[in-house]
């Protein structure tokens, strides 16, 4: 069953307990998150902030239980599963009045069973904070790349070239669990470097076998010819 409630969409599990899912409009989660300014305290960000919750010097994670957004206000648009920024503040006479960025990943937590090829659990969580550590500002410019599952982009997002490939995940077992973090593309994927400088002249990791090869560069958005 699928509840609606304005920008809203609650699913319930078997037992009619909520809630299996939650889906949740891009714009209005966008809106309710990130505070309008400095002194806001009314949205999720906001608050953190000006309780020092979160600090700069920080890599701060907002992990949802199966809580996923739908873009243009259509669920079935869906599923945009987590996403890396920072919330940009203005500087005080404290610091030098040196801008404040606040570094940060909203992640869903996966429950088995809901998406294809194994991607549950941490897989969201882990390919946010690879590619926190790879592109904290999301600006680190890459030549054009266009990778198996059709993603082109220009940045240095690691996560994005293998989500949603057939081995897009790899599962470790850790104190009797089973956990599912996703593999990631290495720099040298996107330099185009060949062979690879990596240890074993690896393109990806932890799976060394999800890209073999060096991307080539795109043209522009990938239009064509292709090279």
């Amino acid at each position: 069953m699928v509840l609606i409630c304005g920008t809203y969409r609650f699913a319930l599990n078997a037992d009619g307990t909520c809630c299996a899912i939650v889906l949740i409009d891009e714009g209005t989660f966008i809106n309710g998150f990130f505070p309008a300014t400095a002194t806001d305290t009314t949205t999720v960000m906001g608050a953190a902030e000006n309780a020092g919750d979160i600090r700069t010097r920080d890599l701060s994670t907002f992990l949802f239980p199966n809580a996923y957004l739908f873009i243009g206000g259509d669920p079935n648009n869906c599923c945009i599963l987590g996403f890396h920024s920072y919330d940009l503040e203005p500087g005080g006479a404290d610091n030098g009045f040196r801008e404040r960025r606040y570094v940060m990943n909203y992640s869903s937590w996966i429950s088995p069973g809901l998406f294809g090829g194994g991607f549950s659990d941490v897989a969201a969580f882990s390919h946010e904070m690879a590619e926190i550590f790879n592109d904290p500002f999301v600006n680190n410019a890459t030549p054009w790349w266009l990778s198996p599952n059709g993603n082109c982009q220009n940045s240095l997002e690691t996560g994005d070239v293998i989500e949603g490939l057939p081995n897009a995940v790899f599962p470790i077992v850790l104190n009797g669990a089973t956990w599912h973090p996703q593999n990631e593309a290495l720099l040298q994927w996107f330099a185009g470097a060949t062979p690879s400088s990596a240890i074993s002249g690896a393109y990806s990791y932890p799976d060394t076998n999800v890209l073999t090869t060096a991307n080539v560069s795109q043209n522009f958005a990938c239009t064509p010819p292709l090279p």
